[in-house]
């Protein structure tokens, strides 16, 4: 055979099997992308990270290696970011870095990170560094005003700290030109307190423990800040805190304060955790798990659009939302630590995507966590660093996505989960929320178990009386009702709660989980916390697990040194809900972007299905060629904590372009990026 003829068969033997490779594609699903229709410049300020500087023994969950290395970015011996650490957040293109942290900036006192390094032997990684480490990485910085420590005074002097000029008439800028920078930094984005609606934690005696703001007093003070930081540098944004939420139903909080700021906020903040697990006895596993769990993020959606419709009906105003933490919440370790699994990278993959929707007015977003820590993203002090999964979906997004969002539209199948862990059931057509009248509460005393430094009793006409008479530490939860209740159902529990005393320590409020018990289940959720000697009605929402067969309502006041005091209950009452059902759930998730020049397209896809790879056609762009890069493993429940290289993206191999179509297999469990060129 001949040198031309051989050739000749090769390609032809090469058209064979790319024939017979697409006919055995058959797809079963279609990504159809329209480059002519541009949604916006991709936001690119979505793709930032949380950085933690904690202060050494502010808060009772802190390590020193927060306030000395950052948690691993920060050399405090050469007064330097560690060039690892440089390198990773460069090369996934951290755009913004959020700093302190979260319940640790409650009590955070800003002024006690800057100065001389040698005054500050336990905070060698203060603001100066934070900054430093943006700087070296091009993240724009965003800044945590402490909520349950200091004044608005002290907030305007951080403004002048950071943003005014070194001219002798600002002495805390001359102190931020002492410790290295005499040219303004230029900070913009600011956020009045960290998740301030569960109030501060334990920590510094001298002020914040166990204090808790109303709505209305946190709308009050953020108005106080805004006045005073803008008075420095009327340029500076600065956030107000809104309820973690992960249903379409806005909470009291955020409603009140939307309200009672919605004339002057810069944006609003939100934390998008989901699911919520807390259980480390494997059950259910991990496939039906994460079933549930990738049907969380378009719940996220959904909530994120109704409450922007709600601040656009209140304010009159398209006020933006940042998201300054957000993840899988899987708070365990057993069977394996699900925080650190490809699954909970696919849902970030997929809250990334619906941060990028112009219409829901993201202005950023910060992962919850870079470095080490609990979360981190990257695990190490020192090399070898392990890089888990849900570093590669960052690291794909800034590789291989383009510039532009383009419309994207998926036809694909989908599945139904019955929900569970704060993620809502997704089945056949969607429905939206209804409560029903009835009190379905059996009639039944209290029952009341023993308690050290407490005494509590049930009046004539029902109403429960619990006495504090010590103002030692304890954790009230010894009133208890139950009732039956349905698996993967939604039971609103109301009361009517007064208190006397109680000034200094945590207030009363009504629990409801399931019967097993928190420490069996960890599933319950908490009402609003009353301290007042008026009569206020609560109510709290709670969604039963799978294997639900019992709720108890407890009457609670969180542990805590304080006041004696008493609380009263009264009108307890249970009614059902039906929860909004988005409907069944697609098996794919898609976003497409194109460079600016138009000449390349690419589209970043999850694949939900967790047993078999999905077959896909991609039309709309005529591509000469095809490449994909892949995030995928051999299970959903895969990390990188053994092996580090389990985890990675890997190119595709059975890439087929013909004409006006791509045709690509999608592995299980997976996130991939299709470059078409």
């Amino acid at each position: 055979m001949g040198f031309s003829n051989g050739w000749a068969m090769l390609g032809l033997l090469t058209l064979m099997s790319l024939c017979v490779f697409a006919a055995n594609l058959q797809p079963v699903a279609t990504v159809r992308v329209d480059p002519q229709k541009v949604l916006g410049k991709v936001n690119r300020m979505v793709f930032g990270n949380n950085q933690l500087g904690y202060q050494y023994g502010a808060w009772e969950y802190t390590a020193p290696e927060y306030a000395d290395r950052g948690a691993g970015i920060w050399d405090p011996e050469r007064s330097q970011p560690v060039p690892e650490m440089v390198k990773f957040a460069r090369d996934i293109g951290m755009s913004t870095a959020r700093y302190p942290g979260g319940c640790g900036s409650h009590l955070f006192d800003w002024k006690k990170s800057v100065g001389p390094v040698e005054k500050r032997p336990k905070q060698r990684f203060g603001l100066p560094e934070f900054l430093k480490f943006c700087e070296a990485v091009g993240a724009v910085p965003v800044i945590t005003v402490a909520d349950y420590f200091g004044t608005p005074q002290d907030a305007a002097d951080l403004v002048e700290y950071l943003n005014s000029p070194d001219d002798g008439k600002h002495r805390w800028a001359k102190l931020r030109a002492m410790d290295g920078r005499k040219e303004p930094w230029k900070v913009v984005w600011f956020e009045f307190g960290n998740e301030t609606d569960h109030g501060a934690h334990k920590g510094m005696d001298d002020f914040g423990k166990w204090q808790r703001f109303t709505p209305e007093e946190y709308a009050r003070r953020y108005r106080e800040y805004w006045k005073a930081m803008k008075s420095v540098d009327p340029n500076i944004k600065l956030g107000a805190v809104l309820a973690n939420d992960v249903t379409p139903t806005l909470s009291d909080w955020t409603k009140t304060v939307v309200k009672l700021t919605g004339d002057i906020a810069d944006f609003y903040i939100h934390h998008a955790y989901i699911p919520h697990y807390y259980r480390n006895d494997g059950f259910p596993d991990s496939k039906t798990l994460f079933k549930i769990a990738l049907a969380g993020p378009r719940q996220i959606e959904a909530y994120y659009r109704e409450l922007q419709n709600f601040i656009r009906e209140t304010t009159g105003r398209n006020i933006p939302i940042a998201v300054t933490e957000f993840n899988g919440h899987f708070v365990q370790e057993k069977p394996i630590p699900y925080r650190f699994t490809l699954g909970c990278a696919l849902i970030v993959a997929e809250l990334l995507q619906i941060f990028m929707k112009p219409e829901l007015n993201i202005a950023h977003a910060q992962y919850w966590q870079f470095a080490n820590e609990y979360w981190g993203m990257v695990k190490g002090y020192s090399p070898p660093y392990t890089l888990r999964p849900a570093y590669w979906v960052f690291w794909l997004y800034h590789q291989y996505f383009g510039d532009l969002l383009i419309n994207c539209q998926v036809d694909c199948e989908s599945y139904e989960t019955e929900g569970g862990y704060g993620v809502l059931l997704a089945r056949c057509q969607p429905t939206r929320f209804q409560l029903f009248p009835t009190n379905l509460l059996p009639q039944q005393n209290w029952a009341l178990h023993g308690v050290n430094g407490a005494k509590h009793w049930e009046e004539p006409d029902g109403t429960l009386v619990v006495e504090i008479l010590t103002d030692d530490e304890l954790n009230y939860y010894h009133a208890v009702k139950r009732m039956p209740a349905e698996p993967l159902t939604g039971y609103r529990v109301t009361a009517e709660i007064r208190t006397e005393g109680l000034t200094k320590s945590r207030g009363a409020q009504i629990q409801v989980g399931d019967g097993r018990g928190w420490l069996v289940t960890k599933s319950a959720s908490l009402s609003p916390e009353v301290k007042s000697e008026v009569w206020q009605k609560v109510s709290v929402d709670y969604i039963t697990l799978p294997d639900t067969n019992e709720i108890e309502i407890r009457v609670r006041r969180l542990e805590g040194e304080g006041s004696r005091g008493k609380i009263f209950v009264r009108n307890l009452q249970v009614q059902k809900f039906t929860p909004f059902n988005l409907g069944a759930v697609p098996v794919l998730s898609a976003v497409a972007s194109k460079s600016r020049d138009g000449k390349r397209v690419s589209v970043a896809v999850i694949n939900k299905n967790l047993d078999n790879s999905t077959k896909v056609c991609i039309v709309g762009f005529k591509a000469k060629r095809a490449t994909a890069w892949s995030l995928t493993g051999p299970s959903v429940d895969a990390t990188n904590e053994i092996n580090p290289n389990l985890v990675q993206p890997r190119r595709l191999k059975e890439v087929f372009v013909k004409g006006n179509e791509v045709f690509v297999a999608l592995p299980p469990h997976s996130f991939t990026v299709v470059v078409l060129e």
